[in-house]
């Protein structure tokens, strides 16, 4: 999941019927509750939404081609001598918290058309490279610098006839090929903002090659050096916030896929692979890919034939259909239970869920089987459950040859959620609210452990694709939450909560998320913006005195 978490746990003791239907019941009155934060939140967060069910659709869950036998040898967990630690990798855009790109004019939103109330301009109005063909204007992302409060010089460069000018929290005019300008830093919480604005064009030599940058910026490929610095300590990197699981698009294509040389990255997949691969490249880390419910065949072999080729030696990818399927808070719930309500998987409606997602799963991952089947032992297939929902692990590992193609399960080991909601809302006593916590920390932890044992009846790996805090108060306690957030008990918090992960479980533990701002939605980043200090990041600062160096 990303930025709205919902995380719903079975009651201890029930018929199988009754758990199902109150597993879903409870997770759709959840998901109405904290339905408004999902608009505060772009589409590879999960966007805005109805939960409204889409129509019926039926997808053959069968490749068209020959498949390799299936492995069936799990691969071995971690030891709990260490602490694996992965982290899901923040999502790029002008409204982000985090630089990725050493290029501030990649993947920072859509061209914008001022003079159609800033409606995105339509890709037909932009060239292949993602420049617009039209007078437009765009949001630059914020470097880390600005983040700290520091002025920063910015060159822009283009080639083209078109001209551009600089406004927002800097003012220049049009400049032809080139413009530099100082940003001014951050003071108080407001985001200072720069608008590029394409003032003329021509279309048979239309605006290209933008790139604003810092003077002498060290960078490692397309990356600016410092963030893969900073994701050096973790060995997988999860890329859920760079797809569109989240949104689950109708249709996911290898050629409408996004392409690393495009400026705006509109794919229907997110974006590019190929800088997903880089990036985990450049951090020596293992990449984790979440692909869109709809993918093609034709996506699926493309993507994995690129990730097999493109991973560096002695490197694993790891590769899940979807996110949180069981999550009707997402659209791609609903689509699931619809479909395997049509195939008749099942005659109790719910349980429909788990086998169809289990089925199609079986489709994905004997795709990927075949792209690896030269080197098995660089393929992980996960299976993305319910944490502490051990009876949706058995429907699905239970569903036809699904341990033959399944490597991993995977669960979100979540806690906090209720608090400063149904718990203790309006407390503002920290020591108290942290009792809570350290109540609902450990809950999950024994969540987790359970998990494992169900994974283990499997005898497949367990790990979490997402984990942490999970606060998201009530607005009127926002403020409390906020400074629980930033108090040196988080810090504590999150050491206890590593160290029983290390000792009670011991394979991978994947936090969500890398970077992010603290709000009354959620504060899922570890650290607030990049470049936060370290002593102003307490649950930066405990994971990273808890990792084990690669």
């Amino acid at each position: 999941m990303s930025s709205n978490k919902i995380e719903v746990r079975p009651p201890a003791a029930s018929s199988a019927a009754v758990l199902r239907k109150r597993i879903l019941v409870t997770t759709i009155l959840a998901a109405t509750v904290i339905g408004g934060a999902f608009a505060a939140t772009n589409a590879g967060s999960g966007g805005g939404r109805t939960f409204a069910a889409p129509a019926i659709i039926f997808r053959s869950a069968q490749p068209t081609s020959p498949v390799p036998a299936p492995t069936t040898a799990p691969i071995a967990p971690a030891t709990t001598a260490s602490l694996s630690l992965g982290i899901n990798v923040a999502g790029s855009s002008y409204f982000s918290t985090e630089r990725t790109f050493a290029n501030l004019a990649f993947a920072t939103g859509a061209w914008r058309n001022p003079a159609a109330a800033w409606a995105d301009v339509p890709k037909d109005k932009l060239t292949p490279g993602g420049t617009p063909l039209i007078n437009a204007a765009l949001i630059l992302n914020v470097p880390q610098t600005v983040w700290a409060g520091k002025a920063t010089p910015i060159k822009c460069t283009w080639t083209g006839s078109g001209t551009l000018h600089v406004d927002g929290d800097a003012r220049l005019p049009a400049g032809n090929h080139s413009v530099t300008f100082t940003w001014p830093g951050r003071t108080g919480t407001a985001l200072p903002t720069i608008i590029l604005y394409v003032d003329s064009v021509n279309a048979s030599d239309p605006l290209a090659n933008l790139d604003c940058r810092e003077p002498n910026l060290t960078t490692n490929g397309a990356f600016d050096q410092r963030i893969v610095d900073d994701l050096k300590p973790y060995s997988i990197l999860r890329f859920l916030d760079w797809s569109t699981a989240n949104a689950n698009p109708a249709s996911v294509t290898w050629a409408t896929r996004s392409t690393p040389a495009r400026l705006v990255q509109d794919g229907t997949d997110g974006f590019a692979l190929e800088h997903m691969v880089d990036l985990a490249n450049a951090a020596g880390a293992d990449p984790w890919f979440t692909i869109p419910w709809n993918a093609d065949e034709t996506y699926v072999r493309m993507m994995a034939k690129l990730v097999h080729d493109r991973l560096a030696k002695g490197h694993r990818a790891y590769f899940e259909l979807s996110n949180e399927t069981w999550n009707y808070g997402f659209p791609v719930a609903t689509q699931l239970l619809n479909e395997g309500i049509a195939e008749a998987l099942s005659g109790d409606k719910y349980t429909n869920g788990p086998l169809r997602y289990a089925e199609k799963s079986i489709w994905f991952h004997k795709l990927l089987t075949s792209a690896f089947q030269d080197d098995p032992a660089r393929l992980v297939r996960v299976l993305n459950m319910q944490n502490g929902n051990g009876w949706s692990i058995d429907q699905a590992m239970g569903f036809r040859d699904t341990p033959q193609w399944v490597d991993a399960i995977a669960t979100a080991p979540y806690f906090g959620h209720d608090l400063l909601r149904t718990v203790d809302s309006g407390v503002t006593d920290l020591p108290t609210l942290f009792a809570a916590l350290e109540t609902m920390r450990v809950t999950a932890i024994d969540h987790a452990v359970a998990d494992k044992a169900s994974a283990a009846k499997w005898k497949k790996r367990y790990l979490a694709y997402e984990g942490g805090q999970h606060i998201v108060p009530l607005a009127a306690n926002a403020a409390v939450g906020a400074q629980m957030e930033r108090s040196p008990l988080m810090h504590d918090m999150y050491q206890r909560y590593l160290a029983d992960w290390k000792t009670k479980i011991g394979d991978t533990l994947t936090l969500y998320s890398a970077t992010g701002s603290i709000s009354q939605y959620g504060s899922w980043g570890i650290r607030e913006y990049a470049g936060q200090p370290l002593a102003d990041s307490p649950k930066r600062r405990a994971v990273l005195e808890a990792a084990t160096p690669k």
